[in-house]
């Protein structure tokens, strides 16, 4: 098994050097990236639930960006919210793709009288006023999420960029909307995450994948901020984001060789 994940990673690293020797300036168009401070999920606290309307007017009322999840109702409503699951947030079982938009909104966040928003309140709240960075909370190939996502993104009129750990969610917006700034999301996967196979996990870690969706930014964990290949992206002209941050020490720390910050649990 060590030896094909070593052929993988081999193979994978000739198709990085691909992606690095034809890519183009398209990354300048997320220039805007690097000036904004990305609020995880909202400027949230015990008031205003992570991903909810409220931490999201915090949010611009601070005068930050937006960092945002999305998924896919029951039927078809594309949903502000991050976990897999809605037990952690809610309280209730199951996954947001196992109820309607109706039922989803009959339940309450973090024990607030908050919502679960659409993306279209969301939207409607935001109207331009701060960036938004929206996470696809897609795990496999690409599908309705994006399509549905795709038909509410290009009616609007402010700032915004995708970003996936999957690289195939990615390159359905390189295929079919390629005018969308698209970013590819990483970790170093040092913990959890054991439902990847470990080759999977590997070829993400070294941004292997990135020949698939050809990404104009990159969003890596805070870990890993520092890994060679990591640097090279940016070197190679490509806005670094790291998450998510919790310290203006680490902050300050990280911004030196990174372009921005996605944080949490104190003000940037």
């Amino acid at each position: 098994m060590g030896a094909l994940i070593g052929i993988v990673i081999a193979a994978a690293a000739l198709c990085c050097i691909y992606f690095f020797m034809t890519s183009t300036k398209a990354s300048e168009n997320a220039g805007w990236m690097k000036e904004y401070r990305y609020a995880h999920r909202g400027l949230h606290n015990e008031r205003m639930p992570e991903n909810s309307l409220e931490a999201f007017q915090n949010a611009i009322d601070h005068g930050y960006a937006i960092e945002l999840d999305v998924h896919l109702s029951k039927d078809g409503h594309v949903m502000v919210f991050h976990d897999d699951t809605l037990a952690r947030v809610t309280g209730e079982s199951g996954k947001i793709e196992d109820y309607t938009l109706a039922e989803l909104k009959r339940m309450r966040l973090a024990g607030t009288q908050c919502t679960i928003p659409t993306l279209r309140e969301a939207l409607a709240l935001v109207d331009g006023r701060m960036p938004l960075l929206i996470e696809t909370k897609n795990t496999g190939g690409a599908g309705q999420l994006e399509v549905s996502l795709y038909q509410i993104m290009r009616e609007y009129r402010g700032k915004y960029a995708l970003q996936s750990f999957s690289p195939f969610s990615m390159r359905w917006f390189k295929s079919n909307a390629p005018e969308v700034l698209r970013g590819q999301l990483s970790a170093t996967f040092s913990y959890g995450a054991e439902e990847i196979p470990k080759w999977k996990r590997s070829m993400l870690k070294h941004l292997c994948t990135n020949f698939v969706c050809r990404p104009h930014f990159i969003s890596y964990e805070m870990e890993g901020y520092c890994l060679p290949v990591v640097q090279r992206m940016r070197k190679n002209g490509l806005p670094l984001l790291i998450w998510t941050v919790r310290s203006e020490e680490n902050k300050e720390r990280i911004l030196k060789n990174a372009d921005a910050v996605i944080f949490e649990n104190f003000n940037a």
